[in-house]
């Protein structure tokens, strides 16, 4: 018999065939399923979104913002402490109402870590009394810088650190729908293994159902020792056990199948297998030249680097000479009525200069600084670690596919031999030609090599799967795999 048709009729007699109304899905729609429906993807999706939006923020954050502040108003009634004209204190009754409307605009500047800001004023006082009067403040033009002097720049490393977040969100991305695949895929062949496993079963209690009964009338004959019969006999009991168990691994398998793949709990499916794979032989330089440059630890690596100086920088800055410059210029008036105010304008400058001096610490300073010294160290050396046991997961990896292939080709023939097998031990067993133990070894030998088979499959996907994840590289069509632009949040 051909080979292909035995494998054929092998798949045909273990697949699913619970009635019509089943929907039936290959292991590619499976996979196309868990990247468009299934929670996992949504999760996806969501830890995307999350820092695609915090990039979003980043860039942003060094735009122009205008803020608006008002006070409208602000009622006070009470004794308060007033000053007199002979610069006397005194405890008076005082009645006001304050108004106030500002605008201002903010730039920050990321490589020098300051702020350039122009703002507008007006502000009413309105004193409430006996002695009612009304007054206006107004400073319709305000510019003004402030500087850190020899300060940690966050804005700078932010520039640096924030573009490698987001791209490495992006890597991230394509990885985590590989981790989808790998996912679909042990699901898909669990469900199968434990269909293939119930429809053995089947055949199983209906073959040691025929023995037992041909059995007990050779043992009625006195062909066969009772010892023999017992043996046929539990053999059957054995049979139905495993029958009812696998019956519920499949009802499991398949509920664990839908609830991934978020289809109906109710819903009957049927897996189709495709017993033919994909021939393809990974060029090993190929696929770690690939991995150095798409992978997202590659990125990682870089982004370690840079938190590492960062924090040294930040040591090193809070723990020296720093100042803070404040310069600003002006123009301000205050009259009766608001035309008043925005005449015969008067300017208002102001400079100020903070110093901070580390003088002595007991050597605080100095050991801080030390510390990230070595942590900077300890980063770099676990990062050159890293990337040498990264290049060797990519290295065995593709050795490891590159003989999927043949393990899928031998568990193929391991299958239709066993079969084979299978078949004479029972036809010369049934002809009184053979003893039951070889029966037995044949039947054994069958069921190994079926679930071999579909484990080797899912070995095979698996791998497939996990060498598209190190490298970022779809070997069966020679192309990249590329972030999708679809993911992008507008």
């Amino acid at each position: 018999m051909n080979n292909k048709l035995i494998i054929s009729i092998l798949i045909g007699m273990l697949s699913f065939s619970i009635g019509y109304t089943q929907t039936k899905y290959s292991l590619k729609e499976v996979i196309a399923i868990a990247h468009s429906e299934s929670i996992s993807a949504k999760q996806v999706q969501n830890s995307f979104e999350n820092r695609y939006w915090r990039y979003f923020s980043y860039k942003r954050s060094f735009l122009p913002s205008l803020t608006f502040n008002g006070t409208l108003p602000a009622l006070n009634i009470g004794i308060s402490e007033v000053t007199l004209p002979d610069g006397t204190v005194d405890f008076i009754r005082t009645s006001n109402a304050n108004y106030s409307a500002a605008l201002q605009v903010n730039q920050p500047i990321r490589w020098t870590g300051g702020d350039v800001f122009i703002s507008g004023d007006l502000a009413r006082l309105d004193i409430l009394g006996a002695n009612n009067r009304t007054s206006y403040r107004a400073s319709p033009f305000y510019i003004g810088y402030r500087q850190p002097i020899m300060k940690f720049n966050n804005y700078k490393w932010q520039t640096k650190l924030e573009p490698l977040e987001f791209e490495e969100a992006k890597k991230l991305s394509v990885e985590q729908k590989e981790d989808l695949s790998m996912e679909a895929v042990r699901l898909f062949f669990d469900a199968v293994n434990s269909k293939s496993r119930y429809e053995i079963a089947k055949i199983n209690v209906a073959n040691s159902d025929t023995l037992f009964k041909i059995s007990k009338g050779r043992y009625n004959l006195g062909k066969i020792a009772e010892s023999e019969l017992l043996q046929i006999e539990l053999t059957l009991l054995n049979a139905e056990r495993t029958l009812a168990q696998s019956e519920l691994d499949v009802l499991i398998s398949n509920q664990r199948l839908k609830t991934f793949l978020g289809l109906s709990p109710m819903e009957d499916i049927e897996l189709a297998i495709d017993e033919n794979v994909p021939a393809i032989n990974i060029d090993i330089p190929l696929a770690v030249k690939m991995a150095k440059e798409h992978r997202s630890e590659i990125v990682n690596f870089e982004k370690s680097l840079l938190e590492s100086q960062r924090e040294l920088d930040r040591a090193k800055k809070n723990n020296s000479f720093n100042a803070d410059l404040f310069v600003s210029y002006g123009v301000t008036q205050t009259a009766p009525n608001i035309e008043g105010s925005l005449t015969n304008l008067l300017d208002q400058e102001t400079v100020n200069l903070g110093i901070t001096v580390p003088v002595f610490n007991w050597g605080m300073n100095k050991a801080r600084v030390k510390q990230q010294m070595a942590n900077s160290e300890l980063i770099n050396l676990q990062i050159e670690q890293n990337k040498i046991n990264f290049e060797r997961e990519v290295f065995i990896q593709a050795k490891q596919f590159n003989l999927m292939n043949k393990q899928v080709e031998i568990a193929q023939k391991s299958m239709i031999v066993a079969e084979k097998r299978y078949v004479v031990a029972k036809q010369r067993f049934l002809i009184g030609k053979s003893d039951i133990l070889t029966f037995n070894n044949s039947l054994t030998d069958r069921n190994q090599a079926v679930n071999s088979y579909y484990q080797t499959l899912m070995q095979f996907w698996t791998s497939y799967y996990q060498i598209r994840k190190l490298t970022h590289y779809d070997f069966d069509k020679g192309k990249v795999i590329e972030f999708s632009e679809g993911d992008l949040v507008k």
